[in-house]
């Protein structure tokens, strides 16, 4: 039987908390309009699947005014990312409700948090609770080693077979490379780079975020 990992308790007025301005809430970026029509209230579960692939499910009531829906993904529950933008289908089924299904087949770590944007077509965002969903991080691409000499090769752990995008940034998230990797081994072009802590990022055309990490260049 599989776990199921929940944090339905959390509020989602925590998460919506920000600065109040003339009766209007905003988002966590303190632009966004946040729209706060409970009745259009989105649910989202996240539970996983085999092969560590994490199943996210989501209905909504009346779409009218909704326009897309977009699946943030964390791994500490307090700074999100884009995952996945879902078109909104406009259509109920008989009980009300309109069902969505969709996945993350790449994990970034063994605990993962999931909450639902509803973008409304006036601009306004609702968002659902966070969800959580534990599994096995094995299968996660990851970059090796962690330290790397200047002409060194760094090889990609977990590689699915397909090709994935590798960006590197300084410490400061200035953009100093980006790679099409298409194998588990790829170089990179140091020259020019200052030695020191490099951040990376993984993804595909699918994914805007597979997984994030940290290398030494000596």
């Amino acid at each position: 039987m599989k776990n199921f990992y929940f944090s339905g308790l959390i509020s989602c007025g925590l998460l919506l908390a920000a600065a109040q301005t003339n009766g209007q809430s905003f988002g966590q970026d303190a632009n966004t309009p946040v729209h706060q029509n409970h009745i259009d209230h989105s649910s989202l579960y996240a539970y996983p699947e085999d092969q560590n692939i994490i199943v996210l499910r989501w209905t909504t009531g009346d779409e009218i005014e909704v326009d897309h829906y977009v699946i943030e993904k964390s791994t500490d529950s307090i700074y999100f990312n884009p995952l996945h933008e879902v078109v909104a289908r406009g259509a109920i089924d008989a009980t009300g409700d309109s069902s969505y299904q969709d996945e993350d087949a790449y994990p970034t770590s063994s605990t993962n948090y999931y909450r639902l944007a509803t973008i409304y077509k006036d601009g306004n965002t609702l968002y659902s609770p966070v969800v959580r969903a534990d599994v096995n991080s094995a299968r996660t691409p990851i970059l090796t080693p962690t330290v790397l000499t200047v002409g060194g090769t760094l090889r990609m752990n977990n590689w699915h077979e397909q090709p994935m995008i590798v960006d590197f940034f300084t410490t400061s998230g200035v953009r100093v490379g980006s790679y099409m990797v298409k194998g588990t081994s790829f170089n990179i072009n140091t020259y020019g780079m200052n030695r020191g802590l490099l951040v990376y990022r993984i993804c595909d055309e699918n994914h805007a975020l597979i997984n994030t990490g940290k290398i030494m260049l000596q």
